[in-house]
């Protein structure tokens, strides 16, 4: 019987010893997928690249903090700042980076006990209230690193100041501990599990409303947090929301499916208007082409060149909406782009665009007896008598017709030619270079000038230009500048 209740005891034993993880004590197994650190890395181990490295943005100080001055200028981006070697925050940084093979997110920063809402607020790693081996404690001034959990009983590694002023000689010169965590620190805010591997949404509930983007090229997340992949910028404007996360820091965007941080963002009112649409749109005095739609947005026409201004007229499709960039507006000679902006209730904004081209004021010579003038540019238009030869100015041209500034009316450019007075003689000098054997040359600026023999390929300098032709430095004769190509 005897013999029994020991065979018995051996084969129990066995199964128990076969059931706990070799080498470990029973409440150590709780930390699973990594070893328990129960002390410091010494400073020359190969191993401890995210303690006494770069990888460390702590590190990077390059000396102890014994004035507990929260130092700025530390973490990348040069304005938040960071603590250094030997606190709490360089420790947790340190530990939860050993234990994921890679840097901790460079975005959670700032004391101890912001790191809480910094998480929060970036959904860089899930968060909650349940104590988790792996994850990190967050206190009112204090964070650390959970080792295991028994029986609900948190066991940390964490740091904490030290007063000197030289770079550590030895894991001596810190204040390490492992155990359950200081008493001093009262009760957690909660934790952030930083190895688990993909952020959650930490709840989200349905959305029916819009909100206005603030900020130019707002980023794009595939879900609620900047731990998830980037999608990509959305620019400034309206948009419909589909969903919100529970505490109402990340929104979802009903068109897209991604996400974005509402905190840039401004909500709108349902019962705000969304029409941003013109009724009519018009240039007083002026024809706009195409003929105008509240859904085209493009338009262009032509003025005359004495037309120094125009009053541009609208009228919005909705009451609620704000209109800009009406009433009367200058113009330059050439192209002058003018917007008409329309603002919804809701912040939508849609801009429509007119182009006015003011021409520019030529001189034409009449080189009939007389010349029909008609009322419009085209011989459909009623005839308005007829004119002179001369010398007359030309305020605006249109398929082969021209606008008289004297009359208004309009003239066929065809029974014309450019006055000599109004294409005026360039006289900087420049060289060309003659590309023809012989070329002719003329005493004037024209084939109707007398012949003055022809001269040879070569570089010349020309002293004067006019109507395409170039006076010669050298004898003061005129050559057709087609048939030359400009020295630089």
């Amino acid at each position: 019987m005897k013999r029994r209740f020991l065979s018995a005891l051996l084969i129990l034993f066995l199964a128990v010893t076969m059931l706990a993880p070799m080498g470990a004590k029973p409440e150590e197994a709780a930390a699973a997928s990594f070893t328990i650190r129960t002390s410091m890395p010494r400073l020359n181990d190969p191993n401890a690249r995210f303690y006494y490295s770069d990888l460390n943005r702590f590190w990077k100080a390059g000396r102890l903090a014994p004035d507990f001055k929260y130092y700025k200028g530390i973490m990348d981006d040069g304005k938040t700042g960071g603590y250094v070697w030997g606190n709490c925050t360089w420790w947790a940084y340190s530990r939860a980076s050993e234990v994921l093979g890679a840097p901790l997110n460079p975005d959670l920063r700032g004391n101890a006990g912001d790191w809480w809402e910094c998480n929060k607020k970036g959904g860089f790693y899930p968060y909650g209230s349940t104590p988790k081996a792996g994850a990190l404690v967050v206190y009112r001034t204090h964070v650390a690193f959970i080792e295991k959990v028994v029986g609900g009983q948190i066991y940390v590694s964490e740091s904490g100041w030290q007063t000197r002023t030289y770079g550590p000689s030895s894991t001596d010169d810190f204040f390490f501990h492992y155990g359950k965590p200081w008493s001093s620190n009262g009760t957690p805010k909660g934790y952030i599990y930083v190895t688990d591997k993909t952020p959650s949404n930490q709840g989200s509930v349905s959305a029916n409303y819009s909100v206005r983007v603030d900020v130019s090229d707002l980023r794009m997340r595939s879900g609620p947090g900047t731990g998830y992949s980037n999608m990509g910028k959305i620019a400034k404007g309206t948009y419909q929301l589909k969903a919100v996360t529970s505490d109402g820091e990340w929104g979802q965007l009903k068109d897209n499916g991604y996400w974005i941080s509402l905190e840039y963002t401004t909500r709108v009112s349902n019962s705000d208007s969304g029409s941003n649409s013109l009724k009519s749109l018009s240039v007083s005095g002026y024809s706009l082409s195409p003929a105008f739609k509240a859904g085209t947005t493009s338009y262009s026409l032509t003025v005359p060149s004495n037309v120094s201004s125009v009053k541009i007229k609208a009228t919005k499709a909705d009451s609620k909406a704000k209109v800009s960039g009406t009433g009367t507006v200058k113009l330059s000679t050439g192209t002058n782009t003018k917007n008409v902006k329309v603002t919804a209730q809701n912040g939508a904004v849609k801009n429509y665009q007119i182009k006015i081209t003011r021409s520019k004021e030529t001189k034409v010579k009449i080189a009939v007896t007389s010349l029909n003038m008609r009322s419009g540019p085209g011989t459909n238009y009623k005839s308005k008598g007829k004119i002179k030869k001369g010398t007359y100015k030309v305020v605006q041209t249109k398929n082969g017709w021209g606008k008289l500034k004297k009359n208004g009316y309009w003239i066929s450019l065809a029974y014309t030619k450019a006055s000599s007075s109004s294409s005026s003689a360039s006289k900087a000098s420049y060289k060309v270079k003659i590309k023809v054997s012989g070329l002719n040359m003329r005493s004037g600026p024209g084939t109707k000038y007398k012949s003055k023999g022809k001269i040879k390929k070569g570089t010349y300098v020309i002293k004067q230009k006019k109507n395409g032709w170039g006076k010669l430095k050298t004898n003061g004769y005129w050559i057709k500048l087609s048939y030359t190509t400009r020295v630089k």
